[in-house]
């Protein structure tokens, strides 16, 4: 008995495999943590990951199949009224926000089941007093965050340059203001994501990991009993730094090492330690598989290369450079001579270096070539990276 209530009081996270449904799935998940966020007459707000506007199965943004389970999910549960929200990255074009929901399917998803979609840029925000060397001084969340009833958080299994991980607590960065989002990034990124997650508290958050390249690495690499994993899986927990803790140690990563999840720890936003989390549904040693991080396939494509400046670099500037990079040496592209890529106003480049400097900050550093612009665009600094890359690496 005394195990049962030690059980009993740990945090929870389940991982589903999702099959041929995630509306079942997402139920699932819901029922063996023993959730119930959603209450007849609510106002919910589904806070996908629509970063860009991606195909909506190769990774990067929630799924549709995902999405829709959430929302039949509310809807089934007597929401009153659901709003699939999202301020979309700041490498994206303001042009382009409108994109993120267009081109990926959401609006017309969304007109099929009879719920709204929202680009928060276009609606109010509300301003939060920030904490002097953390955050800005003061930025802006969307007001959506606040006037819901229930906020249902679904981010994507999937890694970070920066933060080693971008799953659960850092998916909240998208209700700030486009214009606040690139200040997060000028402080400390990890700690400012934590803070921002003491303001919007989801009553759920689940990870995403549906997507075709993640089922080939599960499929692969692992011993999976339950052929309901061949369809993906969601992994759900109401604490958002234990599900971002089960969802990196999926990745075969070790969460102790991602300093945004021990700050949330430390901050008292949910638990990090494996053995205090009961984990319900499908087997997590069994699921394990192993991802490298950003900065390590850009060391074994690139060795020559150095990033400098990217600590403060927001992702306007350094999402499309190593999204670019990443792409080039999958194609087999070598640099052809040492290399450095810098960002930021306060680099340093010694005379006579090989150098790329990217963004509006880094234009008045002298030495290299500057690829200008806030965002700069993505185009530009994919020719720049060809003409000092060697085809195959010869």
């Amino acid at each position: 008995m005394c195990y049962h209530l030690i059980l009993m009081s740990m945090t929870r996270v389940a991982i589903v495999g999702v099959g041929g449904s995630c509306s079942v799935a997402f139920n699932r998940a819901m029922e063996i943590i023993s959730l119930e966020p959603v209450k007849r007459g609510d106002t919910v707000l589904v806070k996908p990951n629509l970063v860009e506007p991606a195909a909506p199965d190769i990774g990067q943004i929630t799924s549709l199949r995902v999405m829709e389970g959430a929302v039949r999910y509310c809807l089934n549960h007597g929401a009153r009224r659901v709003i699939i929200g999202e301020g979309p990255g700041y490498y994206q074009p303001k042009s382009c926000l409108r994109e993120c929901f267009t081109m990926t399917g959401v609006d017309e998803f969304a007109r099929r089941l009879g719920v709204e979609w929202v680009l928060f840029d276009e609606h109010p925000f509300r301003r939060i007093k920030g904490i002097p060397g953390v955050t800005p001084d003061d930025f802006r969340v969307t007001r959506f965050a606040f006037e819901c009833d229930c906020l249902i958080n679904l981010p994507v299994l999937k890694t970070h340059y920066l933060t080693g991980v971008s799953l659960a607590m850092k998916n909240l960065k998208g209700c700030l203001k486009r214009e606040d989002k690139p200040q997060f990034h000028w402080h400390d990124l990890s700690r400012a994501v934590v803070e921002l997650c003491r303001i919007i508290r989801p009553a759920v958050s689940v990870i995403d990991a549906t997507a075709p390249v993640i089922v080939r690495q599960l499929g692969s690499g692992c011993d999976v009993e339950d052929q309901n994993a061949a369809g993906g899986l969601l992994i759900a927990s109401s604490d958002i730094v234990a599900v971002d803790t089960v969802g990196s140690a999926l990745m075969g990563l070790d969460p102790t090492g991602v300093r945004m999840i021990s700050e949330g720890a430390r901050a008292g936003l949910g638990e990090a330690d494996l053995a205090r989390i009961e984990i319900v549904g499908e087997d997590l040693k069994k699921l394990k598989f192993r991802i490298r991080l950003p900065v390590e396939e850009l060391r074994r494509y690139f060795p020559g290369l150095i990033v400098a400046g990217a600590e403060k670099a927001c992702s306007g500037c350094l999402q499309p450079v190593v999204s670019e990079l990443l792409a080039l040496g999958e194609s087999g592209c070598r640099l052809g001579e040492p290399l450095t890529i810098g960002f930021g106003q306060y680099l340093e480049v010694p005379c006579g270096t090989n150098a790329l400097l990217v963004g509006d900050c880094a234009a008045d550093i002298p030495g290299g070539h500057h690829v200008a612009g806030c965002p700069p665009a993505r185009d530009e600094i994919r020719i720049e990276l060809l003409k000092r890359l060697v085809p195959g690496g010869a």
